[in-house]
Protein backbone atom coordinates (compact mmCIF):
# COMPACT_ATOMS: atom_id res chain seq x y z
CA UNK A 1 0.00 0.00 0.00
CA UNK A 2 1.44 3.38 -1.00
CA UNK A 3 0.29 6.47 0.86
CA UNK A 4 -0.11 9.91 -0.68
CA UNK A 5 -1.30 13.18 0.77
CA UNK A 6 -1.43 16.78 -0.47
CA UNK A 7 -2.13 19.90 1.53
CA UNK A 8 -1.99 23.64 0.97
CA UNK A 9 -0.95 26.20 3.59
CA UNK A 10 -0.43 29.96 3.62
CA UNK A 11 2.19 31.66 5.75
CA UNK A 12 2.79 35.39 6.21
CA UNK A 13 6.48 35.30 5.37
CA UNK A 14 8.34 36.01 2.18
CA UNK A 15 9.33 33.43 -0.39
CA UNK A 16 13.05 33.79 0.35
CA UNK A 17 12.54 33.00 4.04
CA UNK A 18 10.32 30.00 3.25
CA UNK A 19 12.83 28.54 0.79
CA UNK A 20 15.69 29.15 3.23
CA UNK A 21 13.84 27.33 6.03
CA UNK A 22 12.69 24.40 3.89
CA UNK A 23 16.23 23.81 2.61
CA UNK A 24 17.35 23.20 6.20
CA UNK A 25 15.55 20.00 7.21
CA UNK A 26 17.23 20.18 10.62
CA UNK A 27 15.38 23.47 11.28
CA UNK A 28 12.11 22.75 9.49
CA UNK A 29 11.43 19.28 10.95
CA UNK A 30 13.03 19.53 14.39
CA UNK A 31 9.98 20.71 16.38
CA UNK A 32 7.56 18.06 15.20
CA UNK A 33 6.22 15.60 17.76
CA UNK A 34 6.91 12.92 15.13
CA UNK A 35 10.61 13.72 14.89
CA UNK A 36 12.99 12.48 17.54
CA UNK A 37 16.22 13.54 15.88
CA UNK A 38 17.41 15.43 12.80
CA UNK A 39 21.05 15.82 11.89
CA UNK A 40 22.88 17.00 8.83
CA UNK A 41 25.05 14.17 7.50
CA UNK A 42 26.61 16.14 4.63
CA UNK A 43 25.59 19.20 2.60
CA UNK A 44 21.95 18.66 1.56
CA UNK A 45 21.68 15.25 3.26
CA UNK A 46 19.83 14.76 6.57
CA UNK A 47 19.26 11.79 8.85
CA UNK A 48 15.79 11.97 10.41
CA UNK A 49 14.47 9.64 13.11
CA UNK A 50 10.69 9.66 13.03
CA UNK A 51 8.81 8.30 16.01
CA UNK A 52 5.26 7.01 15.80
CA UNK A 53 3.29 6.47 19.00
CA UNK A 54 -0.05 4.72 18.96
CA UNK A 55 -1.93 2.65 21.54
CA UNK A 56 0.97 2.89 23.98
CA UNK A 57 3.54 1.56 21.49
CA UNK A 58 6.41 3.64 20.08
CA UNK A 59 8.22 2.79 16.88
CA UNK A 60 11.21 4.58 15.40
CA UNK A 61 12.02 4.92 11.70
CA UNK A 62 15.34 6.22 10.43
CA UNK A 63 15.24 7.90 7.02
CA UNK A 64 18.07 9.66 5.21
CA UNK A 65 16.82 12.44 2.92
CA UNK A 66 18.52 14.34 0.15
CA UNK A 67 17.16 17.89 0.08
CA UNK A 68 17.24 19.62 -3.29
CA UNK A 69 15.83 22.71 -4.91
CA UNK A 70 14.34 23.21 -8.36
CA UNK A 71 13.29 26.87 -8.59
CA UNK A 72 10.52 27.40 -6.00
CA UNK A 73 10.18 23.66 -5.39
CA UNK A 74 12.00 21.97 -2.50
CA UNK A 75 12.23 18.17 -2.50
CA UNK A 76 13.03 15.83 0.40
CA UNK A 77 13.62 12.36 -1.02
CA UNK A 78 14.88 9.32 0.83
CA UNK A 79 18.11 7.96 -0.57
CA UNK A 80 17.95 5.02 -2.94
CA UNK A 81 17.80 1.72 -1.10
CA UNK A 82 16.21 3.29 1.96
CA UNK A 83 14.26 0.94 4.19
CA UNK A 84 11.45 3.54 4.37
CA UNK A 85 11.10 5.24 0.96
CA UNK A 86 9.51 8.69 1.41
CA UNK A 87 9.23 11.88 -0.60
CA UNK A 88 8.06 15.37 0.29
CA UNK A 89 7.67 17.96 -2.43
CA UNK A 90 7.06 21.56 -1.39
CA UNK A 91 5.97 24.08 -4.06
CA UNK A 92 5.99 27.74 -3.09
CA UNK A 93 4.26 30.78 -4.56
CA UNK A 94 4.39 34.28 -3.15
CA UNK A 95 1.92 37.17 -3.32
CA UNK A 96 1.61 40.34 -1.24
CA UNK A 97 4.14 39.24 1.40
CA UNK A 98 2.46 35.87 1.94
CA UNK A 99 3.69 32.53 0.68
CA UNK A 100 1.44 29.68 -0.36
CA UNK A 101 2.90 26.23 0.08
CA UNK A 102 1.58 23.10 -1.55
CA UNK A 103 3.01 20.02 0.14
CA UNK A 104 2.80 16.63 -1.57
CA UNK A 105 3.95 13.65 0.46
CA UNK A 106 4.24 10.01 -0.44
CA UNK A 107 5.44 6.86 1.24
CA UNK A 108 5.92 3.62 -0.66
CA UNK A 109 4.62 0.27 0.49
CA UNK A 110 6.32 -1.32 3.46
CA UNK A 111 5.98 -1.76 7.18
CA UNK A 112 5.82 1.95 8.00
CA UNK A 113 3.19 2.58 5.30
CA UNK A 114 1.21 -0.42 6.53
CA UNK A 115 1.30 0.95 10.09
CA UNK A 116 -0.06 4.33 8.99
CA UNK A 117 -3.60 4.62 7.75
CA UNK A 118 -4.49 7.38 5.30
CA UNK A 119 -5.85 9.61 8.08
CA UNK A 120 -2.76 8.99 10.25
CA UNK A 121 -0.50 9.86 7.31
CA UNK A 122 -2.43 13.10 6.65
CA UNK A 123 -2.13 14.08 10.33
CA UNK A 124 1.60 13.22 10.24
CA UNK A 125 2.23 15.44 7.17
CA UNK A 126 0.07 18.34 8.42
CA UNK A 127 1.82 18.33 11.79
CA UNK A 128 5.31 18.27 10.19
CA UNK A 129 4.46 21.22 7.93
CA UNK A 130 2.64 23.28 10.55
CA UNK A 131 5.29 22.97 13.27
CA UNK A 132 7.88 23.81 10.61
CA UNK A 133 5.89 26.92 9.76
CA UNK A 134 5.69 27.98 13.40
CA UNK A 135 9.48 27.83 13.61
CA UNK A 136 9.82 29.67 10.32
CA UNK A 137 7.58 32.57 11.30
CA UNK A 138 9.09 32.87 14.78
CA UNK A 139 12.58 33.17 13.28
CA UNK A 140 11.32 35.49 10.54
CA UNK A 141 9.58 37.83 12.99
CA UNK A 142 12.79 38.12 15.07
CA UNK A 143 14.87 39.11 12.02
CA UNK A 144 12.35 41.19 10.08
CA UNK A 145 12.40 44.39 12.08
CA UNK A 146 9.79 46.48 13.81
CA UNK A 147 6.40 44.78 13.94
CA UNK A 148 3.13 46.50 13.13
CA UNK A 149 1.90 47.99 16.40
CA UNK A 150 -1.55 47.48 17.78
CA UNK A 151 -3.85 45.37 19.87
CA UNK A 152 -3.36 41.59 19.54
CA UNK A 153 -5.54 40.27 16.74
CA UNK A 154 -5.23 37.18 14.59
CA UNK A 155 -5.57 39.47 11.56
CA UNK A 156 -2.20 41.08 12.34
CA UNK A 157 -0.49 37.94 13.72
CA UNK A 158 2.09 36.15 11.62
CA UNK A 159 0.93 32.77 13.00
CA UNK A 160 -2.54 33.17 11.47
CA UNK A 161 -3.54 31.77 8.07
CA UNK A 162 -6.33 34.11 6.90
CA UNK A 163 -7.18 31.88 3.95
CA UNK A 164 -8.14 28.97 6.22
CA UNK A 165 -8.97 31.05 9.35
CA UNK A 166 -6.43 28.90 11.17
CA UNK A 167 -3.81 29.40 13.91
CA UNK A 168 -0.56 27.51 13.28
CA UNK A 169 0.54 27.80 16.89
CA UNK A 170 -2.68 26.38 18.37
CA UNK A 171 -3.25 24.09 15.36
CA UNK A 172 -6.93 24.94 15.32
CA UNK A 173 -9.50 27.06 13.53
CA UNK A 174 -10.29 30.59 14.66
CA UNK A 175 -13.93 31.64 14.88
CA UNK A 176 -13.38 35.34 15.62
CA UNK A 177 -9.95 36.63 14.47
CA UNK A 178 -10.57 39.85 16.41
CA UNK A 179 -10.49 37.83 19.64
CA UNK A 180 -7.41 35.58 19.51
CA UNK A 181 -8.03 32.19 21.15
CA UNK A 182 -4.55 32.47 22.73
CA UNK A 183 -5.64 35.79 24.37
CA UNK A 184 -2.59 37.41 22.76
CA UNK A 185 -0.06 35.20 24.62
CA UNK A 186 1.36 33.75 21.38
CA UNK A 187 0.79 36.92 19.33
CA UNK A 188 3.59 37.68 16.88
CA UNK A 189 2.76 40.87 14.98
CA UNK A 190 3.45 40.88 11.25
CA UNK A 191 6.79 42.64 10.63
CA UNK A 192 6.82 45.65 8.31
Amino acid sequence: MALRYSTRKTVRAGLVECVECLLRADRFLSRSKYVEKVEQVSPGVYHVRFVWRKLGVSRRYDVVFRVSREGNKIIYESLEGSKYPMRFEFRLRSKDGESALEANASMRAGFMADLFGRRDFAEFVDELVETGFVRLVQEYSKRAGRPIAGKPSCLSCILYDPERRYCYYLRSGVKDPGKPPCSGKQYLPIPR
